[in-house]
């Protein structure tokens, strides 16, 4: 019997704001369900980045090569140790990119990128 709940992800994106009323951001694969992924960034911000947005910004967003398979507890780093647990139910997993990739003809992959042009692609 097929568990799908195991089996299923949601995809998203993280993004910032562009000149204008644009936005440009990075694939995310796995589990972007806004109730996962929201309470793990709002702790990234807080702590591992001391609220500094530009940092976290370029860490999530430009220093990615293709995108992120996965975003993991490495982001809570510096958060307090009961406030993890109540994130991650104890458990610990890194981030992943999706550096792993193949293309069908063989060449590198590309950044998988998204903004307000491209979304509907």
């Amino acid at each position: 019997m097929l568990n799908l709940e195991n089996s299923l992800s949601t995809r998203s994106f993280i993004a910032r704001p562009t000149v204008g009323t644009g936005y440009s951001g990075i694939h995310v694969q796995l589990d972007g369900v806004p109730s996962h992924h929201l309470p793990l960034l709002l702790a990234a911000y807080q702590y591992k980045f001391e609220r500094d947005e530009e940092a976290m910004s370029r860490h999530l967003i430009d220093d990615v090569a293709v995108g992120w398979d996965e975003l993991g507890t490495d982001l809570l780093d510096g958060a307090p140790p009961a406030l993890v647990a109540a994130l991650t139910g104890g458990e610990q997993w890194p981030s992943r990119t999706l550096d792993h990739l193949i293309t069908p003809d063989g060449s590198p992959p590309v950044r998988m990128s998204v903004t307000d042009e491209t979304a509907d692609e």
